[in-house]
């Protein structure tokens, strides 16, 4: 008997990039992970496969029983013997653009395989998941932590969608992991905009993809030549540029106006109070600001008052932390 808790960590998703018809490759994209806000998926023995989120901001049922039925199919699959009760708790928030989904799912197929003292590779873990095939910068940080920049996937003339609704038959391929220099990163939740449902989500994909190929062309220059570079280099402006650069494309840039004017409101007081990038995680509604410390401390007082929920964190370059006790 075994009882399993790993921590898991967000990233955040700065762009996705392979966005055009006819290309020979398709999404891709590039983000970091941070140490904060954390949750931490406990798993004890059971008869059966349970799961709560204690979670102030939990998943809705539906996404509950999904992710008990991608449990259930692996559990079966491997032909395990223990069940497990599985609690998440923590500060990290679903559907705002910290990667939950991704790392809760990949955290319980884990816990449920070491409870059963059941081997398993990163790609048998991956694979179970069902994530990772629209961006495989979340399938990476789990395990791997720091800067990722993934190639997406070859195109077989599929439709454009998000990760939630894509299965593949082996990962995104990635880039070799860049560690993150020790930059501080403010988050700002802002709390009177409403979060996306994957059905928002995937609509927003229909009406948005495909794009022309210069705009992928601009993404991909960005994300190569601007950031993942300044990361390797740790050159803190042409990062922040980057950033900023990104927010511009056509895919990202149609992410934000999906928030209007408040969203754009926000980010131009951060930037006027010194952030050097703001930028927006995923399809938001979640920014991320970068910027000398003691100015950020300042700017997560004016996101407060500007009605977000703030979490002042930094790059973490190692994945998600796993701890096992034996009953």
């Amino acid at each position: 008997m075994r009882d399993v808790a790993i921590s898991v960590f967000p990233r955040l998703h700065v762009g996705l990039l392979s966005m055009h018809a006819g290309a020979p490759r398709m999404n891709g994209g590039i983000g970091f992970a941070v140490d904060g806000p954390a949750a931490t998926i406990e798993a004890k023995s059971a008869s059966s496969i349970e799961v709560e989120d204690a979670r102030r901001f939990p998943m809705g049922a539906h996404e509950l029983e999904q992710l008990r039925n991608v449990l259930l199919a692996f559990f079966e699959r491997l032909e395990l013997e223990q069940g497990a009760a599985f609690r998440i708790h923590g500060a990290m928030q679903t559907h705002v653009g910290m990667g939950s989904a991704t790392a809760i799912r990949l955290a319980t197929l884990q816990a449920l395989a070491l409870i059963n003292s059941r081997a398993v590779t990163r790609g048998d873990l991956v694979a179970a998941s069902g994530r990772g095939g629209t961006s495989g910068i979340g399938v990476n940080s789990y395990f791997d932590g720091g800067l990722v920049c993934d190639l997406g996937r070859a195109s077989d003339g599929s439709h454009f969608s998000p990760s939630s609704q894509i299965r593949l038959a082996a990962p995104a391929l990635a880039l070799p992991w860049v560690k993150m220099p020790d930059w501080p990163v403010l988050l700002c939740i802002p709390r009177s905009i409403r979060s996306k449902t994957q059905e928002e989500e995937i609509a927003f994909f229909d009406r948005t993809a495909p794009l022309p190929a210069s705009a992928s062309f601009e993404a991909s220059y960005i994300a190569l030549f601007e950031l993942y570079a300044a990361a390797a280099e740790a050159d803190f402006g042409t990062f922040c540029r980057g950033i900023e650069h990104m927010q511009q494309t056509a895919w990202k840039w149609a992410e934000r106006a999906e928030y209007g004017d408040e969203l754009a409101s926000i980010s131009t007081r951060l930037r006027g109070a010194g952030a050097q990038c703001v930028g927006m995680s995923s399809l938001g509604p979640m920014l991320f600001c970068l910027g000398d410390a003691p100015r950020l401390v300042d700017m997560g007082e004016l996101a407060r008052s500007l009605g977000c929920d703030i979490h002042l964190v930094r790059p973490v370059n190692h994945g998600c932390e796993v701890r096992c006790v034996d009953a």
